[in-house]
């Protein structure tokens, strides 16, 4: 009977410290074929209720969303503003000089640009209050077919440790054509 109860306790144990690799990344084409991208397998595409709920008819309101609705979201907003490699990296400093003054309460973990699949990629890394509780947020952009593309990453503070290296796959994974 021990025994049993012991096995029961140890399965339990095992179970509840899964390491993140168990977390399946599936490729996905979005923004009408633009983009390819590695998205958590089980994300679903936000519906137009979730989006109007969550953004209502803001201008700002992102392209699409996908998300587990447990808090976590990959959204991509592919802009109106015109972009090539050569201007990643103004939107960058732009970018990083914004978030930093509309964000003065975040913790920053890093920002700048990588070089992804041949492409420039500019990212910023941070955690934000949001709502009375810490959102870990990462952010990536780069061009495609001659406009903005910019993908937000985010989950709860308590959700960093589980989420924040698959959010970086995620961004390591971006292909865009052209």
């Amino acid at each position: 009977m021990k025994s049993t109860l012991l096995l029961c306790l140890l399965g339990l144990l095992l179970t509840a410290a899964r390491p993140t690799s168990e977390i399946e990344l599936v490729k996905k084409r979005v923004l009408s074929e633009r983009v390819e991208i590695l998205i958590p397998k089980g994300f679903e595409v936000m519906s137009e209720q979730q989006l109007d709920f969550a953004y209502g008819k803001a201008a700002s309101r992102p392209s699409v969303i996908f998300t587990n609705n447990n808090l976590v979201s990959l959204a991509f907003n592919y802009s109106d503003n015109d972009s090539d490699q050569d201007m990643v990296d103004i939107y960058a400093d732009s970018f990083a000089k914004s978030y930093h003054k509309l964000y003065k309460e975040a913790t920053w973990f890093g920002e700048g640009i990588k070089n992804i699949n041949n492409r420039k990629v500019g990212y910023l890394e941070f955690m934000k209050p949001e709502m009375g509780h810490e959102v870990y947020t990462l952010v990536f952009f780069t061009d495609v077919q001659g406009k903005l593309m910019i993908c937000t990453f985010n989950c709860a503070d308590r959700q960093k440790p589980e989420w924040e290296p698959i959010a970086k796959q995620i961004m390591l994974s971006v292909k865009a054509n052209g």
